[in-house]
Order: C-alpha cells, then sequence, then structure tokens
C-alpha cells in the first residue's frame, strides 16, 4: 500500500478521502466524489461520520479518535457508507495516520475500495446454504451429501438421528465413518463402494452400526452429483430410509 499513499491522488483509481485531526473532509477524489454521488465542493468540511450507518458511527469516532491519540490504525475494516441517492455501500476502508514532521497526528487518509457486489454475492450464497440446509432438515429420509473424495459436506437432521452422529462432527470425515455397513444386498447384484457410485448409482439393502455400536436395517440409494454446467462429477449423495421388519431380518441374516 505504501505506493499508493504517494502517488496523487487525482490519478488512484479507487476512492481516496483526507480527514483532519476532527474528522472532517480536507479533499477526496473524483472517484470518491462518485462513490459517495455529491461533489466535492459539497463533501468539503463535512465529517466522515455523517456518511455511516447509526450502528458504525460510534465506534469510528472511539477508533478514529484513538488513531490520532495514539498514531496506530487498524490497517482495514469493513463497514457502510450512506450514499447521496438513497443506497448504502459496503466498503473496505484502508486507513492511514499522517503524521507532521515533529510526528503529531495531523490526520488520516483513507482509501475506500466498494465491496458491495461481493458482499451481496456473499449474502446471497450464505441464504441459499441456509435454504438448501432447511430443505435438507424437511426431508424425513436421511441425506449424507459427501464431495468426490469422499469427505462428509453435509447431512441432515435424519442422519444425525439415524448415525448417531452430529452433522458438525462428521463434517470433513471420510464417508465411511458416519456410514458403516455391515452386510450389503444390491438390487443390481454389484456389492456397496462409494467410490464407485461417483459412476453408477447404487441402490439396496444394507445393514449398518451406528455410532453407539447397536445395527439398523435399512435401504439404502447412493447416486453421483453432477454439475449441469460442466458435467462434472463431484460428489455422491446418499440417502438411507427405514425397512420394513421382514426385509430387516432378512438383510441381517445375509
Amino acid at each position: 500500500m505504501d505506493g499508493v499513499w504517494a502517488m496523487d491522488i487525482h490519478e488512484l483509481p479507487v476512492a481516496y478521502v483526507e480527514v483532519d485531526v476532527e474528522g472532517r473532509i480536507l479533499q477526496v477524489n473524483a472517484e470518491g466524489c462518485r462513490m459517495i454521488g455529491l461533489p466535492a465542493e459539497v463533501l468539503v468540511g463535512l465529517e466522515v461520520w455523517d456518511f455511516l450507518s447509526s450502528g458504525d458511527k460510534a465506534k469510528s469516532r472511539l477508533d478514529f479518535f484513538e488513531a490520532m491519540r495514539s498514531g496506530v490504525v487498524e490497517p482495514v475494516v469493513r463497514r457502510s457508507v450512506y450514499r447521496a441517492f438513497g443506497a448504502y455501500l459496503t466498503h473496505e476502508l484502508h486507513r492511514r495516520v499522517r503524521l507532521d514532521a515533529a510526528g503529531q497526528a495531523t490526520g488520516m487518509g483513507l482509501v475506500v475500495i466498494d465491496v458491495s457486489d461481493a458482499e451481496m454475492a456473499h449474502r446471497e450464497a450464505m441464504q441459499r446454504v441456509e435454504w438448501l440446509e432447511g430443505a435438507l432438515d424437511a426431508i424425513p429420509q436421511a441425506v449424507v451429501v459427501s464431495d468426490a473424495l469422499g469427505y462428509v459436506r453435509t447431512m441432515n437432521a435424519a442422519a444425525e438421528r439415524l448415525t448417531g452422529w452430529a452433522a458438525k462432527e462428521l463434517m470433513g470425515r471420510q464417508l465411511e465413518e458416519g456410514l458403516r455397513i455391515v452386510n450389503a444386498v444390491s438390487r443390481c447384484g454389484r456389492a456397496l463402494d462409494f467410490c464407485a457410485t461417483l459412476e453408477q448409482p447404487w441402490n439396496g439393502d444394507v445393514e449398518m452400526e451406528r455410532r453407539d455400536g447397536e445395527r439398523v436395517a435399512v435401504w439404502l440409494s447412493a447416486s453421483p452429483v453432477v454439475e449441469r454446467e460442466s458435467g462434472y462429477v463431484n460428489g455422491v449423495v446418499t440417502v438411507l430410509g427405514a425397512l420394513r421388519a421382514r426385509q430387516a431380518r432378512s438383510v441381517a441374516a445375509d
């Protein structure tokens, strides 16, 4: 970042704001004006806190005046700024205390990088994950999703009850640790091999050992997870459900 601070502020491709020891804006470059939505002649003289959300104002003031006192500032923070046309902008703030020849603070230089799109994409991704987790938990059958290397990536509440493993304990472990198969009877005559299910689905009845050592008989269906766009197989989804008493006895006998 040292090179950035030495440049003419109007050459910077990112927003730059310079403030005095009271937090009043001394100068701002064209990109900063564009980001806020106001011309420099309006911005100069205003306090930087005029553009922060109410939740950020108090902490920002405290941090600023502590930096003016100590000369030390956190290098990067993420905050929201209010724009002139009525929207909040999420940004990363890179700050440096400006010192005079005697080492006294004279203000602060701030480089502001718009990360609104990245923040929105992150929130949307988290919402999709939360929605998917909620949908999985609504399924009455046990569902376990593993990646192409056989490591568990997610499982629903029914799978936790069936295996005796909590999701947070089993995630990141090999699938076979949670699904310890004792006997397997395939409807297609093939042995159960989770690696092979990356290429071809497997359906059948199995006897498995829970974490507490109890054996239970269930039906099991394992299918490859294929990315729509690339066509690559990136994992396996395994679904398990309870068997009728007669079927369970048959599997245990095998």
